[in-house]
């Protein structure tokens, strides 16, 4: 019996859990009573999980986290411009905790939005991100100016 329990417990720990892909889009609808909106703008994933952020119309969006897991030390997440309907970025999201994200062209219009990664981040268990932070990261990604 403790031989079938041990090789058990082997094969769940050797059967990686299976990261899920989710879709958030960034939406320009100048028709409704909020123009810019992620849509979800609050999700829940699990470590390891891949969000996938796709321009939803023939508008300019980003991505911007500007509230991270203070584990991210110095790394700021930040996707290049989405220009163009269906235009899309995945990040793979490693870290529990909270992030808030926003659309930094429509950041005052209030699209902004919050992901947690396995459970909240607890009170000053985050750090602020600020653009400058931001922009020296785009600026060190392959293929900017």
């Amino acid at each position: 019996m403790k031989k079938l329990l041990f090789v058990i417990m082997l094969m769940s720990a050797a059967t990686p859990a299976m990261a899920k892909n989710y879709t958030i889009r960034a939406v320009t609808d100048l028709k409704s009573t909020k123009h810019y909106y992620f849509s979800p703008d609050h999700l829940t994933i699990q470590p390891g999980d891949s969000v996938t952020f796709v321009n939803a119309q023939n508008a300019a969006h980003d991505v911007m986290f500007d509230d991270v897991p203070k584990e991210l030390k110095d790394k700021a997440i930040v996707s290049p411009m989405l220009t163009k309907k269906g235009d899309r970025w995945s990040h793979t999201f490693t870290v529990a905790g909270s992030y808030h994200f926003h659309c930094h062209p429509h950041e005052a219009l209030g699209m902004q939005g919050v992901l947690i990664v396995g459970h909240a981040s607890l009170p000053g268990a985050t750090r602020h991100v600020s653009h400058e932070e931001m922009e020296r990261h785009m600026k060190a990604m392959p293929g900017s100016m």
